[in-house]
């Protein structure tokens, strides 16, 4: 008779042949394509269980074969919210159930217009897209300022696309509307004859007309054209125009502004001789008034009386009014009670002005930071509960972070368009978005979460969500398994750390090349599976994100660990590294399918051993759990693990009918768990087990009602926590 470790050992010395042998059974092979071809068309928990091929296929893939007459309680199961722990299969003891669920998408997948990480990158779009407002506004002033001097004529202003679009940009005159001929009239016009061509328009109150004065108030053309100064523009008149540009482009003051405003303030007040002067500036007004936090409403009046204020009167103006910091203010000019700059001064000294400016500096930008984090709250808060596209398009205040971001225009589409982008699948080549050639377009197709008909949709992710939480869940028991106290505590709040960077950062993953850019993302993958991060090279990476799950030739297919094809499948990437739906799945994602596949050969294989060598069974499986097991007393809820250890260590078979205690203290003094990790070590254990089970069952039947009907069997805390979970 052939030793129970020889016939192990011949499995094990190639697995991936021995399950390879098991899949090309005829019968087996006939269910596997069954299930791959159907499991995609199930679309609740009632079409899975009624279907008798696909649930007992399942069932026996995840060691549930006995369980599969009791359909209601494998409902509660698969309808049980993972993320509450009071769930239905949250609250069984025996993992087997939870790991079922898991497998399935029949709860758990939630539809969200937009993810935490879309949000915030179109929030981010719509800030950095200030920013580049704020550095275009910069570039084409720069250019103004120095091209507007060369100009020699009327004709050769308005000829020059982008000098005269920055004049009109700084009147707010639309070009469209207009000819070239009559900006011309306008800018050679006498605004100081009241029947020039710009006059008329005015007299008229025809569109427009005060900008068009504005503006020819502006230059210096005569009636012919030419220039009726030395330039087209005196250093006042350039300053004016460019004040309005800058002002009524930007949607909020930048740095930008910050030194345009402190230059002219600087330079404005070298000239002040009284207070009266300030006053009159609305420009030096509103710095001091923003400097020193005046209210806008201020008049220029209380302004004066403060600065003006006798500061060797103890009852002055400044002190009884505002007290120590009015008097602050008073102190940073010097005007006398008249309103006249003191003789022998500035309207401020050095020291005083730097005051002044670095106050504003630190102020000036206050009211717009406001009035942006308020238009951002908003916007979450009306996406947080929107569930519909026309919502969404209808309303205007929520118009600007829309857009803004991926560099649209207001009016540059219609909403007709807009809903067509929204509702399109930006991972479809023919969707609108795609079709259009607009990467603007697609961008903002992919910012949004919604289906066909403009409701909220599932989030196409590089991972599905129940597979996001499975891994993070993986990746921290991996990490502090068999760490006890301090060790535990600090592995655990490290593990934690690293799997909500994931959880964040995987929602922002459109490609292969994101996901392996970021090893802190792909390590923490790497470690739910059971691998080692720092054995593993982005050279294999590579190899394994460019396999072909279908091609049995593939690098992935060649492995002989399988954990590496249903780590590639976990990801929702196609052929050449994009995101697809294709491999979305229905109830079960791709990943999980070929998961449950791989357990239902892995089941198939140790049952047809165990047909003629139960010994055999018993090690090949415990070849399987071992390495997933926790504490002991994991060990003594399996029937099949404790009957390896008392075999393997000489125990009677009265040995499960001990308190569970006293189990768990003698497996733990017998038995180094965390040595599991190692499969050389297991294959030592699993030699002294199979000389043990041998000799035990010599001249006796084989061990009997392990296993039950083809798994674990139900240990007897599953069954207490069974009868708990029973209905009164």
């Amino acid at each position: 008779m052939v030793s129970t470790y020889l016939s192990y050992d011949l499995v094990t010395r190639d697995l991936k042949s021995s399950l390879n042998r098991v899949a090309s059974d005829a019968e087996t092979e006939r269910l596997a394509a069954y299930y791959k071809d159907n499991i995609d068309k199930v679309t609740s928990v009632d079409e899975f269980l009624d279907d008798y091929r696909l649930y007992s296929y399942a069932m026996k893939a995840y060691g549930l074969e006995d369980m599969t007459y009791a359909k209601a309680f494998m409902k509660k199961v698969l309808e049980s919210d993972l993320n509450d722990s009071e769930s239905y299969a949250n609250k069984l003891t025996d993992e087997r159930y939870r790991n079922f669920a898991l497998a399935f998408q029949f709860v758990g997948q939630i539809k969200d217009v937009q993810t935490d990480a879309q949000e915030t990158a179109i929030i981010d779009g719509y800030k950095q897209a200030q920013v580049d407002l704020a550095g275009d506004v910069e570039t084409e002033t720069k250019y103004y300022e120095t091209a507007i001097d060369t100009v020699t004529s009327a004709d050769q202003l308005v000829k020059s696309k982008r000098l005269f679009d920055y004049v009109l940009e700084a009147y707010g005159i639309d070009r469209g509307y207009y000819t070239n001929d009559h900006f011309v009239k306008i800018l050679t016009s006498d605004t100081s004859d009241p029947n020039s061509y710009v006059n008329q328009l005015v007299a008229n109150n025809a569109a427009n007309s005060a900008a068009f004065l504005k503006m020819a108030q502006a230059f210096n053309f005569n009636a012919d054209g030419s220039l009726s100064a030395a330039t087209a523009q005196t250093a006042d008149q350039k300053e004016a125009t460019v004040y309005l540009y800058v002002d009524g482009t930007q949607n909020y003051v930048s740095e930008y502004t910050l030194a345009r405003e402190k230059k002219y303030y600087a330079a404005k007040m070298a000239t002040i001789t009284s207070v009266t002067e300030l006053t009159s500036d609305p420009r030096l007004f509103d710095y001091v008034k923003t400097a020193f936090q005046f209210d806008a409403t201020m008049t220029s009046s209380v302004f004066k009386s403060i600065v003006t204020s006798d500061l060797t009167d103890p009852n002055n103006y400044a002190v009884t009014n505002g007290g120590a910091a009015w008097v602050a203010v008073a102190q940073k000019f010097n005007f006398d009670t008249s309103g006249n700059v003191k003789a022998g001064y500035a309207a401020q000294q050095d020291v005083q002005l730097i005051e002044t400016n670095s106050a504003y500096a630190e102020f000036y930008d206050d009211k717009d930071v406001e009035r942006m984090n308020s238009m951002i709250d908003y916007y979450k808060k009306k996406l947080s509960d929107l569930t519909d596209v026309d919502v969404l398009l209808g309303n205007a205040a929520l118009r600007p972070i829309l857009l803004k971001p991926f560099g649209i225009e207001a009016g540059e589409f219609t909403d007709a368009e807009l809903r067509k982008v929204l509702t399109s699948d930006a991972t479809d080549p023919t969707s609108y978005a795609n079709r259009s050639r607009d990467e603007r377009l697609v961008k903002l197709a992919e910012a949004f979460n919604f289906d066909g008909n403009g409701d909220a949709d599932v989030p196409l992710l590089a991972q599905n969500q129940l597979t996001i939480t499975r891994t993070a869940k993986d990746y921290i028991v991996n990490k502090i398994r068999f760490l006890e106290g301090d060790d535990k505590t600090k592995a655990k709040t490290a593990a934690q750390e690293e799997t909500t960077y994931y959880q964040e950062k995987i929602q922002s993953i459109r490609t292969v090349g994101d996901l392996l850019a970021d090893r802190r993302v792909m390590d923490v993958v790497l470690g739910a599976y059971g691998f080692d991060p720092a054995n593993v090279s982005n050279d294999f990476l590579k190899q394994i994100f460019s396999s072909d799950l279908e091609d049995k030739k593939s690098f992935v297919n060649q492995q002989t660990d399988e954990n590496w094809a249903e780590l590639l499948a976990s990801f929702n990437f196609d052929g050449d590294g994009n995101l697809t739906r294709e491999t979305v799945g229905t109830v079960q994602q791709r990943g999980t399918a070929l998961e449950t596949a791989h357990k239902y050969l892995r089941q198939s294989l140790e049952e047809s051993e165990g047909e003629s060598n139960e010994g055999v069974r018993l090690a090949l499986y415990f070849e399987r759990m071992a390495p997933t097991l926790t504490d002991a007393y994991g060990l003594i809820a399996d029937s099949a693990l404790l009957e390896v250890f008392r075999v393997t260590y000489g125990f009677s078979s009265e040995f499960s009918s001990m308190d569970v205690d006293v189990q768990a203290k003698i497996v733990k003094k017998n038995l180094d768990l965390s040595e599991m990790q190692d499969p050389d070590k297991v294959k030592r254990l699993l030699q002294r087990f199979t000389a043990m089970y041998d000799m035990e069952n010599s001249t006796t039947d084989p061990v009997l009602g392990v296993f039950g009907d083809g798994s674990a069997g139900i240990s007897g805390d599953l069954l207490m926590s069974l009868a708990a979970l029973r209905p009164a």
